[in-house]
């Protein structure tokens, strides 16, 4: 089974939000039945060319809508670009058409810490055990 660990504050700082909410921190998903972030984009993304472009990070909404958004490294662009040094090029791809629970399907388990930010996660130790 794949797992993805999604850094939710770094994909935010890449659609540059200041607006983090209340919580915000890190999630691991397994996927179901081997399934992989490219099956995925194949099955929901009619655009996505798997020659053209590498699925690295998926970002969920939910709120008064549910959208997905999927970031693909253009191989192309990177490729051809001087881009290279400084940032990744990547193509951001929308989908809105599944709910939530067409997202859990998708999920054998889900793990998330939230933080309210004041102290960083790897600086806590329990002390409980």
């Amino acid at each position: 089974m794949a797992c993805y660990y999604l850094h939710i504050k770094k994909i935010m700082q890449m659609e540059q939000h200041s607006d983090h909410g209340d919580l915000s921190g890190e999630i691991a998903v397994t996927l179901a039945n081997k399934q992989t972030l490219e099956d995925f984009c194949i099955e929901h993304l009619p655009e996505y060319n798997q020659q053209r472009f590498e699925a690295v990070a998926i970002r969920f909404f939910v709120g008064k809508e549910t959208i997905i958004t999927v970031y693909a490294i253009d191989k192309v662009r990177q490729k051809d670009s001087d881009l290279i040094e400084k940032k990744m090029a990547v193509k951001k791809f929308k989908i809105s058409t599944l709910t939530v629970i067409d997202l859990f399907s998708y999920c054998t388990s889900l793990n998330f810490t939230l933080t309210t930010g004041k102290y960083p996660l790897d600086s806590m130790e329990v002390m409980n055990k």
